[in-house]
């Protein structure tokens, strides 16, 4: 069977009420999800931080993305764990000050097996920031996103 073809531009609506103050309830696609502040914030801890889903976020866009151009260079990863240190400047959300750049610093730390040549293995490193959606968000709001693969146990470094 072959795979359907996706529209280049598509549209998705994501829906969400306030519970409390500082907890939210979201719902995409008919799935719930609880966005919720730790309790030393005045949440109740029930759920990620908005900024947390964000990443989260990242963390699939990552995967799912590396995974499409592993098929497009003759490769496939058969794991790959994905770890991301993010800097966050809360000035903002803390309302002491507006900023900028809320996320100055992101580095995600990817570790992958795959099999194919390695040439295409590294085809997916060159070219996953320029096509990750999340990725490209936060490059273009200013925030540094920078990349640490190893790949079947070698440290990937392209610059």
């Amino acid at each position: 069977m072959a795979a359907p073809k996706e529209k280049p531009i598509w549209k998705f609506k994501v829906t969400g009420e306030q519970v409390t103050s500082t907890k939210s309830t979201a719902t995409a696609r008919g799935k719930n999800y609880v966005i919720d502040e730790p309790i030393q914030r005045g949440g109740t801890d029930e759920g990620p931080m908005p900024v947390e889903y964000v990443f989260m976020g990242l963390i699939g866009c990552t995967h799912v993305i590396s995974n499409k151009l592993a098929a497009a260079n003759g490769i496939v990863f058969k794991n790959m764990d994905i770890d991301i240190a993010v800097t966050m400047d809360s000035h903002g959300t803390r309302l002491i000050s507006p900023v900028e750049i809320p996320f100055p610093s992101t580095i995600l730390t990817i570790k992958a097996d795959y099999e194919g040549p390695r040439e295409g293995a590294l085809e997916v490193v060159r070219k996953l920031r320029h096509h990750c959606a999340v990725s490209m968000m936060l490059q273009q709001s200013g925030t540094r996103v920078e990349e640490n693969w190893v790949l079947n146990g070698e440290e990937i470094n392209l610059s």
